[in-house]
């Protein structure tokens, strides 16, 4: 909560030296109290947890200093409305956190869950190559996540002070900001693509060539997956700002189990294209829920329907 307070108000960079304040925290105490160096018994698994919670203390006791110290946090003092309850609020905390999680954990996961189920199907060799791209391509995919996130603020703002132009500006950029950054990535990822397999794989060994054989095709989908991707993400950031959550929901489960899980099924067993046509079904389905969600942000700030939107007094943080 409180790194979502802090970043909502612009003040992303103290989130991203805490945290890395408590990823050194975590790595240190795993290997002092794992292995029991300097002294400390060795705990291994039970000093693996104690170096976690550890880690997440620090953060945590980190961000509270720096919000009470901050002289831009301070004003706000929010833990002076602590003590009150405002059903009101709270009510609309639950339903728009309600549907962000069905969104991102029981569509977006749940969707790559899968299609990871059914490159089980389809054999080891498979399944191998399709979890070398996704790591590559998830690897890539946390800068427009970050990037849907502060979109997420930045609209939410610019909306809460009523500026209709302020509110699409920040939405158009962001997207157009986040496709700069995948295009030069896919265009990368299709150059080396060979290059990029073998940090995975050893492409002299002849027991993985089967597997390399099957990743390459996969990768050059996935190259133009995560671009579409970046586009629906950083769109439904947009539409988040907005407050919009629950439609979104919706098209996400039509668009990426409706269509993308539907055709990548279709592609991969009934034609024949295995791993292939699976990434292709996803490709299809990110596709078309960026364009419908680029869509809907353009007519939600549109000077007829922006008038209209019902905006609370809390604005929406996802993480």
């Amino acid at each position: 909560m409180l790194r979502g307070y802090v970043s909502a108000l612009s003040q992303a960079r103290p989130v991203m030296l805490i945290v890395i304040l408590g990823t050194l925290v975590n790595i240190t105490g795993n290997y002092i109290l794992g292995y029991g160096k300097f002294g400390f018994p060795r705990m291994e698994l039970a000093g693996l947890g104690l170096a976690s919670g550890l880690s997440f203390w620090v953060m945590f006791l980190s961000l509270l200093l720096h919000t009470c110290k901050n002289q831009t946090l301070k004003e706000y003092q929010f833990w002076r409305e602590l003590h009150r309850i405002r059903p009101q609020i709270l009510s609309k905390l639950v339903v728009v956190g309600i549907s962000i999680a069905v969104t991102i954990i029981a569509v977006e996961y749940g969707l790559f869950t899968a299609v990871t189920f059914f490159m089980g199907t389809l054999g080891t060799e498979t399944l191998a190559a399709h979890q070398t791209v996704y790591q590559t391509i998830f690897l890539l995919f946390m800068v427009p996540l970050g990037m849907s996130y502060a979109v997420t603020v930045r609209v939410g703002q610019w909306a809460g002070q009523r500026d209709r132009q302020g509110t699409r500006r920040a939405g158009y950029i962001s997207v157009m900001a986040a496709a700069w950054f995948m295009g030069l990535t896919a265009i990368g990822l299709l150059v080396f693509r060979q290059q990029i397999i073998g940090i995975y794989l050893d492409v002299n060994d002849p027991e993985a060539a089967n597997v390399i054989n099957l990743a390459i095709p996969m990768l050059m989908i996935g190259a133009l997956a995560q671009f579409l991707d970046e586009v629906q993400r950083v769109a439904m950031g947009a539409l988040y700002g907005l407050q919009d959550t629950r439609v979104p929901m919706i098209l996400s489960v039509v668009t990426f189990w409706g269509i993308g899980l539907a055709s990548g099924y279709v592609l991969g067993f009934p034609m024949g294209l295995g791993g292939t046509g699976l990434w292709t079904g996803q490709s299809i389905g990110v596709a078309v829920a960026g364009v419908i969600f680029l869509w809907r942000f353009h007519s939600l700030t549109s000077p007829k329907n922006f008038l209209r939107l019902k905006l609370s007094e809390t604005p929406v943080q996802h993480h």
